[in-house]
């Protein structure tokens, strides 16, 4: 741990207690639950489904990003970054979607408690998934700058910050895509 730098304990310190928040979400949601289970009787939303499937392909596409660094293939980062950003998106955009079938199933935010924790954890969630987005592209307009100037680009490539920031970003983006997978199976056998 000691070897580990400050933003890395601090982002796994952030990421142990939304992992806290996220459990005791899911245990209001399932305290919330009426005791007749047909509240939740209705087909699960298609969009929820593909999301997860595009999650699962960003997390693949992520773990080209950091093993291209190392290589230094700033095209390669570039790539990956890119792939993985706009599948990042594109899951945000779905459960957008998600919500709307929801509503079209008449599960509203401001109806039961039980649809309105639905909305409320997957739309903390996709908030997790804004951060992590942010600083893809960050890092993405990063490496897009550096790839212009050739000596900026060798300081990029032997920083041994910017590794940091590197494995922080695929250990956010993994823990997001975990964090969803947990939600998704939960979600997926209480409908």
């Amino acid at each position: 741990m000691e070897q580990m730098h400050p933003h890395q304990i601090l982002l796994y310190v952030s990421m142990i207690g939304s992992a806290v928040i996220f459990l005791f979400m899911i245990v209001a949601f399932t305290v919330s639950m009426p005791a007749q289970l047909d509240f939740l009787k209705i087909d699960f939303p298609r969009s929820f489904i593909i999301s997860t499937l595009v999650l699962l392909s960003s997390s693949f596409t992520m773990t080209r990003v950091y093993p291209s660094y190392l290589k230094d293939d700033n095209e390669a980062v570039k790539k990956w970054l890119g792939v993985t950003f706009l599948l990042g998106l594109l899951f945000s955009v779905l459960q957008f979607t998600g919500w709307q079938e929801l509503q079209s199933k008449d599960i509203l935010f401001s109806g039961e408690r039980t649809g309105a924790y639905l909305y409320v954890i997957s739309g903390m969630h996709v908030l997790h998934m804004a951060g992590v987005l942010c600083f893809a592209l960050y890092l993405l307009l990063e490496a897009h700058k550096v790839s212009k100037d050739a000596i900026k680009r060798l300081m990029y490539s032997t920083s041994p910050y910017q590794k940091v920031k590197f494995r922080m970003l695929n250990d956010f983006w993994h823990f997001v895509d975990v964090l969803w997978i947990v939600l998704f199976i939960y979600f997926l056998f209480s409908f």
